[in-house]
């Protein structure tokens, strides 16, 4: 009996792993353990499979931009049901990855109780609103905020990788 409650107890924490993780992509596991993929010039997108949304990368994204999934936005736990961030790296400068752009999903009933108390506080990155469907709501979270000088080559760079809302829209298929 001990093992059936052992066995039930490990197949939970697994399941629970396996359903936290929630979002896949199709390129394997890099070396360096905070970087999950790293976007290559084949691919077309990323491709969250709980939710069931598409991102196509664009064009200027490639072997560029680094994808995690995380419940961290800016150095912030995010409490998202799944979340996919795209960090900027120059990997000619071998650069810290630097947040772009989070992708996440919320139930529509704590979407909206979190708009309510988000009136409350100031400062904080605000999320627009991509899509809904299936009592999900899919919002972004885009940095503005470039953590280069603007005016050297890297900030440059970097600026021209961030997305406006409507270009996330656009790019989503739901």
């Amino acid at each position: 009996m001990s093992f059936i409650k052992k066995g039930a107890t490990t197949l939970a924490i697994a399941g629970a792993m396996f359903a936290v993780a929630g979002c896949s992509s199709s390129e394997p596991k890099q070396q360096d353990p905070n970087i999950d993929s790293v976007i290559q010039q084949s691919e077309q997108g990323y491709r969250n499979t709980t939710v069931g949304y598409t991102f196509t990368y664009p064009e200027n994204w490639q072997n560029s931009v680094v994808e995690r999934d995380t419940f961290e936005w800016n150095n912030q736990r995010v409490d998202a049901q799944n979340m996919a961030v795209f960090y900027y790296k120059n990997f000619e400068l071998n650069s810290t990855p630097e947040p772009l752009l989070a992708l996440a999903t919320y139930p529509q009933q704590e979407w909206e109780q979190m708009q309510r108390q988000a009136r409350d506080r100031v400062g904080s990155t605000p999320a627009h609103v991509i899509g809904t469907k299936n009592d999900q709501v899919l919002v972004a979270y885009i940095n503005t905020q470039n953590p280069y000088d603007a005016g050297s080559s890297q900030g440059q760079e970097y600026a021209r990788h961030v997305l406006t809302p409507g270009q996330v829209q656009n790019a989503i298929s739901w």
